[in-house]
């Protein structure tokens, strides 16, 4: 009896010594998933936390982001606004319907993650300043002023907004 008592207390420590090291084991496993995906969500962080407008390498998305800017100054951007904006868009900038949409939409979630471009009127010529000549930035201001004057008049803050562009694009 004592035999079989000495047996199964043998089993049964085993048995906790091994669900033991086995708990241990995901325990540490899991430690290690935790610290790579603290890592990641590092990495992503950074990634997510950036503004549109940090990382603007192309001119005509920056354009994008002033021109609707310049639109919603006047309240909500009408669908007449909208058409005007994306057919002054093709023209200006030689491109088809659907890149055109595709820089409206890009400027319209720019400025909805910024609120007001002006604030960031410098970060946002950036790559305007690097890569247009002073002809294209000419035509970048003449766009800004037709899409002020789309639903009249321009207002006083639309006529900073440009003048701030103007004088960043075009030093005298």
């Amino acid at each position: 009896m004592h035999i079989i008592i000495a047996i199964l207390a043998a089993l049964a420590a085993a048995f906790w010594a091994f669900t033991h090291f086995v708990n241990a084991a995901n325990q540490g496993r899991e430690a290690i998933g935790d610290v790579k995906g603290v890592i990641r969500r590092g990495k992503w962080s950074r990634r997510v936390d950036q503004r549109l407008i940090e990382n603007l390498s192309d001119p005509r998305e920056a354009a994008a982001v002033l021109i609707y800017q310049i639109a919603a100054y006047d309240g909500a951007v009408s669908d007449r606004q909208q058409a005007q904006i994306v057919a002054d868009m093709q023209n200006s900038f030689d491109a088809d319907e659907e890149t055109a949409h595709g820089l409206y939409a890009f400027g319209r979630m720019a400025v909805g993650e910024i609120n007001d471009a002006s604030n960031n009127v410098r970060k946002i010529l950036r790559p305007v300043i690097e890569i247009c000549t002073d002809a294209e930035k000419g035509q970048l201001i003449a766009l800004l002023e037709r899409t002020a004057e789309i639903e009249g008049p321009r207002t006083d803050i639309q006529r900073g907004l440009i003048a701030e562009a103007r004088r960043l694009l075009l030093p005298a």
